[in-house]
């Protein structure tokens, strides 16, 4: 849990809603802020439920690393995106950042179904925040 709170408040700390993000062209599906926001203790949750039942499981384990790995890409991303405005930079890393949910998914698979049920929405806000990206780069 406390992996998880620290990549979240370091994550939040990079996010800066200022000018170039309000002046940004956003998709129809983009969530205002309180949505977002909404989203990502979402996404922090469900990061502890699967660190949980993965130490809970120690022979699983070995799978944290690459959650760890995730609230890394975590944190720069918020750097690259709110602090540096670079829309490809930011979309090269939630494209990686998918890859690593899916390969923890193909992780738990044989070894933890509930985790591997549970990583699911994780994938799939991690889908819709490149999709969102993607569009911020194209129409800006």
């Amino acid at each position: 849990m406390g992996i998880v709170l620290l990549y979240a408040s370091l994550s939040a700390y990079f996010i800066k809603i200022d000018g170039w993000y309000e002046a940004l062209v956003l998709p129809s599906i983009a969530l205002k802020p309180k949505g977002m926001a909404i989203g990502w203790s979402i996404a922090y949750i469900v990061n502890i439920a699967i660190i949980a039942r993965l130490i809970y499981h120690r022979e699983y384990a070995i799978i944290i690393l690459p959650l760890a790995i995730l609230g890394v890409l975590n944190i720069i991303w918020c750097m690259v995106f709110f602090r540096i405005h670079s829309s490809l930079a930011s979309l090269v890393l939630l494209a990686l950042a998918c890859a690593l949910i899916f390969a923890i998914f193909i992780m738990t698979i044989k070894r933890d179904t509930i985790s591997m049920i549970i990583i699911e929405p994780l994938f799939a806000w991690y889908v819709y925040l490149t999709m969102v990206n993607y569009y911020i780069l194209i129409h800006n």
